[in-house]
């Protein structure tokens, strides 16, 4: 029951990390279907199949409980032997099959008001000889309507996330159309792309977010957002708050962006009549230059109680990454990076990333009944080419690396605990 559970969790955990961009990529795909009396539908969506081939070292075994980091196996492919790992599986995607419509209305020449809904089918491995934890659930990604005036705009509803959204912006050029990391490998869920590995997911939320003009390049972006908790602090007195600056301008045939994103969420937990609070905290800066035929991003970022891949990670909810045993939040960093080349048709891009983790007194402690997750990296060369517009072929490759901590108990201190694993896949995607 320990073990259903546990994989649930991280099922549950990998369905939300499942990363989809529309926000960024609606208006490049958009089909409309009505035009009239001031009123527009339009579709969006997206079907794809991925075949990825996972080599390398199965779950780690250790008389401590290892916190952040795990690719879990759960033994269903690693040989007990060599503790080698070799798996594959046909998967939907970083993104995932997906499917939205629009209905935008022009109720004043200076007043529009726009809506969106965007449904997600969280994977579409067949799970025959599988666990059936995995459901093909519909996942309703996006429900916002926005209101755009000539002095800014506010979006209200679910939306994607402003915090973060600076890295799915560098993530998306080289996995918009592929798989990279899979979240769990043996679990039927859309992947995570590099998210985990110095990128951050901004996640879905409630929100209410404005949105000033473009003035001299600048813009000003602030969201109250439904708070992040967890089954162990469940309260939080106030909504987060997400802000964002960025700077947008072309320079002769160079396009150059700024993006500048930080975000505060005060949580709070009540035992025995007394209450603790806590302030999760990050800022997050990235860059994006496009000239000609090459796009250069990267960025970094630095914060406390957010946890390898989303603020207040707790894949496993009994020992989270965003604090240790003693509810001291751990503070992390992260880098991130691509390059990409586009010919044609073709787009070629390299990059990497690494997320470090700063050890708690109580990590590094005798007492620790745990071995925490101190780095993270990976290495990434993905291959497009599209056809037609809409036919979109991915061949691409992965190296992850994660390291935990050495076992304080041991007098000469154990070496690090280390997973390397190879991800290769090949897959085509249907865009529109």
């Amino acid at each position: 029951m320990r073990r259903l559970h546990s994989l649930c969790s991280r099922t549950a955990f990998a369905i939300l990390l499942g990363a989809v961009w529309l926000s960024s990529s609606r208006a490049k795909a958009d089909v409309t279907l009505f035009d009239a009396d001031g009123w527009t539908f339009r579709t969006s969506g997206l079907v794809a199949a991925h075949y990825q081939l996972i080599m390398g070292d199965a779950d780690p075994k250790n008389s401590k409980t290892l916190i952040g980091g795990r690719i879990q196996d759960e033994g269903l492919s690693g040989n007990s032997n060599t503790n080698k790992l070799v798996m594959s599986d046909i998967r939907s995607g970083f993104i995932g099959t997906q499917m939205g419509f629009g209905l935008s209305r022009q109720i004043s020449p200076t007043v529009r008001v726009d809506s969106f809904l965007a449904a997600n089918v969280n994977g579409i491995n067949s799970n025959r000889g599988q666990d059936t934890v995995a459901p093909k659930a519909v996942d309703y990604r996006e429900a916002w309507a926005q209101v755009e005036t000539p002095y800014g705009s506010v979006k209200f509803g679910r939306m994607f996330g402003l915090f973060a959204s600076g890295s799915a912006a560098v993530v998306a050029m080289a996995y918009q159309y592929g798989v990279g990391h899979p979240c769990a490998v043996n679990a039927s869920t859309i992947a995570c792309g590099s998210v985990g590995a110095g990128p951050l997911y901004a996640g879905f939320d409630a929100a209410i977010r404005y949105t000033s003009p473009r003035i001299a390049g600048f813009q000003l972006q602030l969201a109250v957002v439904d708070p992040d908790v967890t089954s162990k602090e469940k309260m939080s007195p106030l909504p987060r708050v997400d802000a964002e600056i960025n700077y947008d301008q072309t320079f002769g045939g160079a396009r150059v962006r700024l993006i500048g994103q930080s975000m505060v969420n005060r949580i709070e937990n009540s035992q025995n009549m007394t209450v603790t609070a806590k302030t999760i905290w990050a800022a997050m800066g990235t860059a994006l230059v496009d000239i000609g035929a090459l796009s250069i991003g990267g960025g970094g970022w630095t914060g406390k109680g957010i946890g390898e891949r989303v603020p207040l990670e707790a894949a496993d909810p009994s020992n989270p990454l965003f604090e240790d045993q003693n509810g001291v939040l751990r503070q992390q960093a992260g880098f991130y990076g691509n390059v990409q080349v586009n010919y044609m048709d073709n787009s070629l891009t390299v990059g990497g990333g690494e997320l470090l983790v700063k050890l708690t007194d109580l990590d590094l402690s005798m007492q620790t009944p745990s071995l925490t997750l101190t780095d993270q990296y990976e290495g990434h060369v993905t291959l497009n080419h599209k056809f037609g517009g809409c036919l979109v072929v991915n061949v691409e490759y992965m190296r992850w690396h994660t390291d935990w901590q050495n076992d304080p108990t041991s007098p000469a201190g154990t070496p690090n605990q280390q997973q390397t694993l190879n991800f290769m896949g090949a897959g085509m995607n249907y865009i529109w």
